[in-house]
């Protein structure tokens, strides 16, 4: 009645595929053994009875227990968010009443290899990562558009590295097609089967989805995503019956960046962005612009982070403030570019030399000149 099931590497009869893999594959994780073999079980039916019954079993036991005896969900925990992202006990950290934020940081992750890696010297701006993380907790799809340079990208990435959760970034083209979003029939091992794209993926197993860069992408193709923002089911109508219906996970979450906010680019500096469909972008339940910091909020960073005089300080940020709004300087300095600049210019203790290895030589010829002048004119 209870057969056991096949290991597809080794052949081997088992009961439960992911002990298996720990014990006899190390190599394997039970996310590559799902990916290579997607019609694979993963418990026999005598596991699947087991596991029923402990779960029953459990559930009962908490149902019985006083309300106040009950434990927090298994694999999470909560953290204050000044103290999580390391910025400070200040007013600007906490809620309008002075409280402080809790937040979900996932203790256990089941696709460590997909968690980004935390980045220090990332500069968080507050407001934004409040934003943010706000739509994290409660799976609000947002969109995050504005200047290269600005973080965006970053800022989502490290919220998903600092709470431990597995985070999948798409960059998007005027090439991408939905068969990259959603999947497609490959020929592989002498068999035809459907290979899931990274968007059914992410919903099926909970991980969160960036797409990058959504304003590249041709406004017809974007429309598959339509449904997922609304928080429904994904229906894959050319895939085989496992992945033709995938429900949302309850922790998976959807973000996307764009340099445009679906309108068209305004500013000349971002080539090969599309006007939009704005029945795409209403869908997004958060819509924010991501500016460069306050000039005040950025001296603060420097004199912490940096450890310089707040002269310094502030001469660093008047550099960074009159390269940004120069209209012949493409490529505006970002914050974590002024921190390493100011870093390097106190080491070598010249800050324009600072400025020449962590920003300006990364200039084209006539760029590179007028950031030299600038930095001549404020530090002499």
């Amino acid at each position: 009645m209870f057969n056991r099931i096949t290991c597809q590497v080794c052949k081997a009869m088992v009961h439960a595929i992911k002990p298996h893999l720990d014990k006899e594959h190390p190599d394997w994780t039970i996310a590559r053994y799902q990916a290579e073999y997607p019609d694979a079980p993963l418990l026999s039916e005598l596991a699947k009875q087991r596991l029923a019954e402990r779960k029953a079993k459990s559930a009962l036991t908490e149902a019985k227990k006083p309300e106040s005896e009950a434990p927090s969900a298994p694999g999470v925990t909560k953290r204050f968010l000044h103290e999580l992202f390391d910025i400070g006990d200040m007013p600007a950290a906490k809620s309008r009443r002075g409280d402080p934020i809790p937040v979900t940081v996932f203790t256990e992750c089941e696709f460590p290899q997909y968690v980004p890696q935390k980045d220090p010297t990332y500069v968080f701006n507050i407001d934004n990562l409040k934003t943010l993380m706000m739509c994290l907790e409660m799976g609000m799809p947002a969109y995050v558009w504005g200047h290269m340079g600005t973080g965006k990208t970053t800022l989502i990435e490290q919220m998903f590295a600092y709470t431990n959760r597995p985070l999948i970034r798409i960059q998007h083209t005027i090439n991408t097609e939905e068969a990259h979003i959603l999947g497609q029939w490959v020929y592989r091992n002498g068999e035809t089967r459907f290979q899931p794209g990274w968007l059914p993926l992410a919903m099926r197993y909970g991980w969160g989805y960036l797409a990058d860069e959504y304003d590249f992408a041709a406004p017809h193709v974007l429309s598959v995503y339509q449904p997922v923002l609304e928080g429904k089911r994904l229906v894959i109508k050319e895939a085989d019956e496992e992945w033709r219906v995938v429900d949302p996970h309850p922790n998976f979450r959807f973000f996307a960046t764009g340099n445009t906010n679906g309108v068209g680019d305004e500013t000349g500096l971002y080539q090969g962005t599309q006007i939009q469909n704005a029945a795409n972008y209403e869908r997004f339940a958060v819509v924010m612009k991501v500016d460069f910091m306050d000039p005040e909020v950025e001296k603060t960073i420097l004199m912490t982070r940096a450890k310089l005089a707040a002269r310094d300080a502030e001469n660093m940020v008047s550099f960074a403030k009159t390269v940004r709004e120069q209209n012949d300087i493409t490529m505006p300095i970002s914050p974590r570019s002024l921190v390493n600049a100011a870093r390097l210019g106190t080491f070598k203790g010249d800050f324009r030399v600072g400025l020449q290895l962590a920003y300006i030589n990364r200039l084209p010829a006539v760029e590179r000149e007028t950031a030299n002048q600038i930095a001549q004119r404020i530090f002499g």
